[in-house]
């Protein structure tokens, strides 16, 4: 999860609303207009509104899943459009987050060497096969759901309880640099990653049912704690990367685990 620099979004005096906005901005490169400028240091408190940037962008990318499948597409060529509408949502933030991750973690004697090849724009052999195999795991667990409403749901869900886990890092793990995002963003407060909990919780009972709702959700949060103690392990905590790989193999497990509960 790259840190990004100035961003644009509607000037609003604060609350869910400005936190919800500069969560999207953040997160994803919709279009949103009028423009203002925000300081790192709100996703402190921003990062309570993931989930709902989650519900968004599973429900665009279900979408064009269900639309694929409604005009005749193999299932299979549905998905893949569908991730690859997914990816130019978000700026393919964390998979380029999670490339990141795999070249460090791979490639680096110490720590200092796995942080300043995760700090390298180019992309190594780990960083493509990463890549390769999230893209591909994505693919077959969407397509392998025979009902492309019930892929729907499991999309929508499996982005919103991935990104509503993101807090946790922040607020559990700490910097491993002395700069970059996971620094400037800053510790939450409990509340923040607890409400973003909740509402991933509410989201995933109420759109799959308690039952796959359930098996969802701890899917993801088995996840984001491995790739989160491979980090503490790697480097001593998280960074933007590390967040945005807790996001994508959270992501993975959940769709893993939901085609294999309604298979």
């Amino acid at each position: 999860m790259s840190e990004p620099g100035n961003q644009s979004l509607p000037a609003y005096k604060g609350g869910w609303i400005q936190d919800f906005m500069v969560a999207l901005v953040f997160m994803t490169r919709l279009p949103l207009q009028p423009a203002f400028t925000f300081d790192i240091r709100a996703l402190k408190s921003a990062c309570r509104a993931f989930a709902l940037v989650g519900l968004v962008v599973g429900g665009i990318t279900g979408t064009v899943y269900i639309l694929g499948a409604f005009v005749g597409l193999p299932l299979v060529v549905a998905a893949l459009i569908a991730i690859a509408a997914q990816m130019i949502v978000t700026g393919a933030l964390h998979e380029d987050a999670i490339a990141d991750v795999a070249d460090g973690f791979g490639g680096g004697a110490d720590k200092e060497k796995k942080l300043a090849i995760m700090r390298d724009s180019r992309v190594g052999t780990y960083g493509v096969v990463a890549l390769i195999v999230i893209i591909g795991l994505k693919v077959a667990a969407i397509s392998g759901v025979s009902d492309p409403l019930l892929g729907f749901a499991i999309l929508v869900v499996a982005a919103v309880v991935s990104r509503g886990l993101i807090p946790w890092a922040l607020y559990v793990l700490p910097s491993a640099r002395s700069d970059g995002l996971g620094h400037g963003a800053g510790r939450p407060e409990f509340m923040a990653p607890l409400v973003s909990t909740i509402m991933s919780v509410l989201i995933a009972v109420l759109v799959l049912g308690p039952q796959i709702g359930a098996i969802a959700l701890l899917a993801g949060i088995i996840g984001a704690c491995v790739t989160g103690l491979i980090a503490k392990r790697q480097i001593g905590g998280q960074t933007g990367d590390v967040l945005g790989a807790i996001q994508q193999i959270s992501e993975i497990c959940i769709l893993i685990a939901c085609v294999g509960a309604v298979g």
